[in-house]
């Protein structure tokens, strides 16, 4: 009995009679999907408090790092730093007129740099994966790896004579690229369904400790 208490009703109340509402109000007519949409409305505002709680808990570790200097506390005092410049624009009463200047500071001078930074880092990270995997295992897969790492990253770039590389490299994109995304998708859908299966039926906890 204690075992259905501690384990069972909580997954029917929280997990099951949720997720089997919310399907039932997008599968049958309109009288469930207020009910839907209420349900969803609440889960949104649980969602916006973890996000909170968990801001929380990022200020409160790299605080405490950062107060009692311990390994990788400079990494700490960068993402405090940034995290207060990313939060502070959206704060800000929307009369205030500093507001549209930083918030167009950290985009244009914070985030827009670093996302420029992780797409140059693409090449060295293409380059050094090629040169692992031709040390450890020779084969064909490997050799063509290597072949569309080239053309890409040569037509990529504005090389005078190789043009021609762009519209391949569009093709190795758009083709072979895009079939291969969307088995990707097709296999995370099912993923996802497959683990929405579980948690409806008390399989699958993530929400408990156990």
């Amino acid at each position: 009995m204690s075992n259905l208490v501690k384990r069972w009703i909580p997954i029917l109340i929280f997990a099951t009679l949720p997720g089997l509402l919310v399907l039932a109000g997008y599968l049958l007519p309109s009288p469930l999907a207020h009910l839907r949409d209420q349900v969803i409305g609440g889960a949104v505002i649980v969602a916006a408090f973890a996000f909170l709680l968990g801001v929380f808990n990022v200020l409160r570790v790299h605080s405490r790092r950062l107060s009692r200097r311990r390994p990788g506390w400079p990494y700490s005092f960068v993402l405090l730093v940034s995290l207060l410049l990313a939060a502070l624009p959206p704060l800000m009463p929307p009369g205030m007129p500093f507001r549209d200047a930083l918030n167009a500071l950290v985009f244009d001078y914070i985030l827009s740099p670093l996302g420029a930074s992780l797409a140059a880092l693409l090449v060295f990270t293409l380059t050094v994966a090629v040169f692992r995997l031709l040390r450890t295992r020779r084969s064909v897969e490997a050799v063509i790896f290597l072949v569309v790492v080239v053309i890409a990253l040569l037509g990529s770039t504005p090389l005078v004579g190789l043009e021609w590389l762009a519209g391949v490299r569009d093709w190795l994109v758009h083709v072979p690229g895009m079939a291969g995304m969307r088995g990707l998708l097709l296999g995370v859908a099912l993923g996802t369904v497959i683990t929405a299966l579980r948690v409806l039926a008390g399989s699958e906890r993530p929400h408990s400790e156990s």
